[in-house]
């Protein structure tokens, strides 16, 4: 009796999957991914962010060239045995500093590219949700391990979202 049952469950539920997967007409498909690198306002919030944060990167550059610098003189001998344990400190130090500014400096960064990367998506959202309406998309899938290509609708979307004023 509980094998007939479990049998009757398999098929229904079965059947249900068909019916639901029939009922889905026209399917679309986005890479998140390529919309991100290619929109125009994604192009833009990269363009701020390295505008914002290109001092910092400078001054970055600048302590990893020092340390550097100060790494070879080390090495190569040229620093006085008396003065040889004071730079070595004074090295070490200073490549403790850079690795916090270098954190601190990922840390900010990665915090603003989320926030206007958040508003990006909820504005290609709403594109996607008017674009699934005027062409009568059943579903709009977002980052899958495979789709065929003929369900890709990035390009519309990138071409929708490109075509807003700022």
């Amino acid at each position: 009796m509980l094998k007939k049952i479990a049998f009757a469950f398999a098929l229904a539920s079965l059947f249900c999957r068909f019916t639901w997967a029939e009922s889905i007409q026209k399917l679309g498909f986005i890479d998140t991914s390529r919309v991100y690198q290619q929109s125009i306002q994604a192009q833009s919030i990269q363009k701020q962010l390295d505008q914002e944060f290109s001092a910092r990167q400078k001054k970055l550059q600048i302590m990893q060239n020092e340390g550097l610098k100060l790494k070879e003189a080390i090495e190569s001998g040229k620093v006085p045995v008396n003065e040889r344990e004071a730079k070595i400190k004074q090295m070490l130090e200073m490549d403790q500093r850079y690795k916090e500014a270098a954190a601190k400096l990922a840390e900010d960064y990665n915090l603003r590219r989320n926030e206007e990367f958040a508003s990006l998506q909820q504005n290609a959202n709403k594109v996607i949700i008017e674009l699934a309406r005027k062409e009568g998309y059943d579903l709009i899938i977002q980052d899958a391990i495979f789709v065929n290509s003929k369900f890709d609708i990035t390009d519309a979307v990138i071409k929708a979202l490109n075509a807003q004023k700022p």
